[in-house]
């Protein structure tokens, strides 16, 4: 018996967000007289603090243990358990923190120079520590660095994912930190200088979000020296190129290169990281954690252009000069699966929702279709399926029929069904599947919105052997996908 799965989508869009608040340093109290801190877990490392200047309570008699630390409260308490560090008092008029900043800075330690205590994890002091050591490391090595010297024992365990980088820093977190420290280094040092750091652009490991190792505003040079050739370079929905990253499909990734700088990134795979410790495999909950909920829509010129989450698939913020989605699985927990950045210049450049057609942008929509499916396939333990040139051009018919007739089904006007394509154009099968969709900007949505879909899903992830795709512009959808699955 033949098998055959029908499945369809819907259109989804994007989103965007960011979070600013003010901090302020505490108030002096007795150590002794602290109401809140006799039970804690920190109290004897709180005690030790406070009688070595390195922190205070506040007026009130309490010390707040589990309160919240913002960047320059932890640095000016790491600075003072070093009073070898000289630090300036501030200017009149300028804010109390500025001398350390500008110490830290002068020794090249990575900073947010965000005063928002929300926006500070427990990461962030990772890679604090760890240049401080003369460790110029990304935030992962950064945690193995503590863990591996003694100065963290992680959070629920000590390994990297224990230490739960994305937590925010407590101030009782905050002193035992400092004090690991003395107990086991004799000194602050500055960070080494990289190269890319003499020439003031941000390293990847100090950018809020990178790919590979690559970030926004790497030259297109320096992606190559670190990734090599691109297995293809594809037209992009926003006008660049997009270099394609396809060898290894666990290790997936598209990077969007623009006069010879980078201005995009996408990768489905455990490849990428954030400066707030999120991650592939991260929860929503902790996304929405650190970057708050995203917004509604993005202004462009006088446009507001709305936005659709759908069922909560994805999530788009405004970070660090550029817009950054992270996309959701439903079907395991709402982890983050994948993770598109463009650079905010871009996208606004792109002034409407759908990108103008081109035969160009289709192909590269049906090739990048194709390998987000060996992605996810790859990403799960399952094997990749099959280009079909001839699958993918009964796809291509579809779609275009679809735009052309202002339909969106399987079955055509004429009642054919895929199968019924499929045979016509002579393909023989033991298995068959079709998935469509229509209304998404770009094949990157379009894969995320099908993964979403429990029937579309079921296709991706079945044990069929073939797939071609194709991809049609017009119509009232804008843009229609097919996928033709097929075991001979």
């Amino acid at each position: 018996m033949h098998k055959r799965w029908l499945t369809y989508a819907l259109p989804i869009a994007l989103s965007f967000t960011s979070v600013f608040s003010a901090s302020i340093p505490s108030h002096a109290a007795d150590a002794s007289a602290f109401t809140d801190t006799n039970r804690h877990w920190g109290a004897e490392t709180i005690s030790w603090a406070v009688q070595n200047g390195i922190v205070n309570g506040y007026e009130d008699g309490t010390f707040r243990p589990n309160a919240v630390v913002s960047e320059p409260e932890f640095l000016a308490m790491l600075l003072r358990a070093y009073p070898d560090n000289a630090v300036p008092a501030p200017e009149s008029g300028t804010p109390w923190y500025e001398p350390y900043y500008s110490y830290a800075a002068a020794r090249h330690w990575p900073l947010l120079q965000n005063t928002d205590r929300n926006s500070y994890n427990r990461g962030h002091v990772a890679r604090l520590i760890a240049a401080t050591q003369q460790q110029a490391l990304n935030l992962n090595d950064s945690i193995r660095y503590l863990l591996d010297k003694g100065l963290s024992r992680g959070k629920t365990s000590a390994t990297v994912e224990g230490y739960k980088a994305a937590d925010r820093l407590s101030r009782a977190e905050a002193v035992q930190f400092i004090r690991n420290l003395k107990q086991n280094v004799s000194a602050l040092r500055p960070a080494p200088v990289t190269s890319t750091e003499a020439s003031d652009v941000p390293s990847a490991s100090q950018a809020a979000v990178s790919v590979k190792g690559v970030a926004i505003g790497d030259s297109a040079d320096a992606v190559v020296q670190k990734l090599g050739q691109p297995a293809r370079k594809d037209a992009g929905e926003y006008g660049f190129q997009w270099y394609i990253y396809n060898r290894d499909y666990t290790d997936y990734a598209q990077i969007g290169v623009s006069g010879g700088k980078v201005v995009a990134l996408y990768s489905p795979s455990a490849n990428w990281q954030t400066d707030r410790g999120i991650a592939d495999g991260s929860g929503k909950a902790e996304v929405e954690k650190q970057y708050g909920r995203p917004v509604s829509y993005i202004m462009k010129g006088n446009t507001r252009f709305m936005i659709n989450y759908g069922k909560g698939e994805y999530g788009t913020y405004e970070i660090a000069g550029a817009y950054v989605t992270f996309f959701y699985d439903i079907h395991r927990g709402s982890m983050v699966t994948g993770l598109q950045v463009i650079e905010k210049s871009t996208e606004q450049a792109l002034a409407a929702f759908y990108p103008d057609g081109s035969d160009a942008l289709a192909r590269a929509f049906e090739l990048q279709s194709f390998d987000l499916a060996n992605a996810a396939r790859a990403k799960l333990g399952l094997q990749p399926f099959v280009w079909d040139d001839k699958a993918a051009e009964t796809a291509r018919k579809h779609s275009q029929d679809m735009g052309a007739k202002g339909y969106f089904d399987h079955d055509d006007p004429s009642g054919r069904s895929p199968f019924d394509r499929m045979k016509q154009d002579g393909i023989a099968y033991r298995a068959a599947a079709e998935n469509i969709a229509a209304g998404q900007a770009s094949a990157i949505f379009a894969h995320h919105g099908w993964m979403n879909s429990e029937g579309h899903r079921k296709n991706l992830l079945s044990d069929i052997k073939r797939l071609g795709v194709g991809v049609s512009f017009g119509g009232q959808m804008h843009i229609y996908y097919t996928q033709n699955f097929y075991t001979p």
